[in-house]
């Protein structure tokens, strides 16, 4: 499988909104005392743009507009609908904290959204445009173990590997098969191993994408086969992320990382100090909130749509708090949180998706170099 490709498998298209897997109707908590909020970022062109690159002129994977839009009117609705405009105006660093996987989408998406939750950071700093942007903390994808742990680990492939050798798998592929090579061969990439399903991700990727834009399809791909193609691609990303062991890969190190986080308010609220953090935003990919779902017990049948919020709230109730789980805004039902539950449950939760033995399941042998070239954010106009 070659590296193009493994790519394209982690940053799968998400166009459909996620049904919310509530079997009962939970009333809006109360405004939030600590909230954090997993987002995948907004709209973007394809990966591949093949020969419709006049479309994006803002260049590959890249966000659009739209994408921008998306995320700051997200962060809006983050503050009026956790916050109730209880958060200060203006970002100060014992307020929140902003991390991102290390892509320009996810950074970006980031900023846009913390446009929308700190309103008064806008006219504060006497520079052109009046605005002074919150920071957002990303890690080299070399070395990022928090958004991209499948990236470092070789188990991650093998695991993919043994996927598409299962007897579903192969069903599928024998579905397809009359029509694998012609689409295929349309890639005109001699580097793809028209044997893995996964292989088209780059063509169904830029399909969907045109479909969501209402553009034309690329060649040889009738608007019917664009169809059957985004269906394939919601079987493949249920398989790859509903598989445990990957969704483990993927998404123990923002549990484990959300552990620490629940723990460190906790301190702050038992000690009464007189300000503790309201909110830490996790801003990365489909595969993340995907990975975070299957974890909880909750795997998704969809793709998440681009913006997509997975909340988890924290009321102090007076010493006994209490968690609120929300996806895109409205009640998200787990197995051991129906909703809602205390905050140790929520701990209990998190602890029993960590892998017992990461060493065996992300295979990794011994450590390489992190850095043989100078470093060059993976999306950047430089990487091209």
């Amino acid at each position: 499988m070659t590296v193009q490709t493994f790519l394209f498998l982690l940053s799968a298209i998400v166009f459909w909104p996620v049904p919310v897997a509530a079997t009962e109707v939970v009333a809006k908590a109360a405004t939030a005392d600590y909230l954090v909020s997993l987002v995948r970022h907004g709209d973007r062109s394809p990966r591949d743009l093949g020969d419709m690159a006049g479309y994006w002129p803002m260049g590959p994977g890249q966000l659009t507009i739209e994408g921008f839009e998306q995320e700051y009117l997200l962060g809006k609705k983050i503050r009026s609908h956790y916050f109730s405009e209880t958060l200060p105006e203006a970002w100060s660093p014992k307020v929140s904290l902003h991390l991102a996987k290390g892509l320009d989408r996810t950074i970006q998406s980031a900023s846009a959204l913390l446009q929308g939750v700190y309103p008064g950071q806008r006219g504060r700093t006497g520079l052109p445009g009046g605005i002074q942007v919150p920071p957002v903390y990303a890690t080299p994808l070399a070395s990022d173990d928090l958004f991209s742990a499948q990236r470092l680990c070789p188990g991650y492939l093998s695991r993919l590997r043994a996927l598409e050798a299962s007897a579903d798998w192969v069903q599928k592929k024998q579905q397809y098969r009359g029509r694998l090579e012609g689409w295929l061969a349309e890639q005109a990439s001699k580097a793809i191993d028209d044997r893995e399903l996964h292989a088209l991700m780059p063509l169904i990727d830029q399909i969907a994408i045109h479909r969501l834009h209402r553009l034309p399809m690329p060649k040889g791909v009738s608007r019917q086969e664009a169809i059957e193609l985004e269906d394939l691609l919601n079987w493949l990303v249920s398989r790859i992320f509903g598989n445990y062991e990957i969704a483990q890969l993927i998404g123990a190190p923002l549990a484990k990382a959300m552990i620490r986080d629940f723990r460190n308010v906790q301190r702050c609220l038992e000690r009464k100090e007189r300000q503790c953090q309201r909110w830490t935003l996790y801003s990365g990919s489909d595969s993340n909130l995907l990975a975070m779902m299957t974890l909880l017990g909750a795997p998704s049948e969809k793709i998440v749509d681009y913006a997509a919020h997975l909340g988890v709230q924290l009321n102090w109730n007076r010493g006994q708090p209490r968690i609120v789980l929300s996806l895109n805004h409205e009640p998200f039902v787990v197995p051991g949180c129906a909703g809602h539950c205390s905050l140790e449950q929520w701990i209990m939760l998190l602890e029993q998706s960590l892998p017992e033995d990461w060493d065996r399941l992300c295979d990794r042998g011994p450590p390489a170099s992190l850095y043989p070239e100078p470093y060059v954010p993976d999306g950047s106009v430089a990487y091209r």
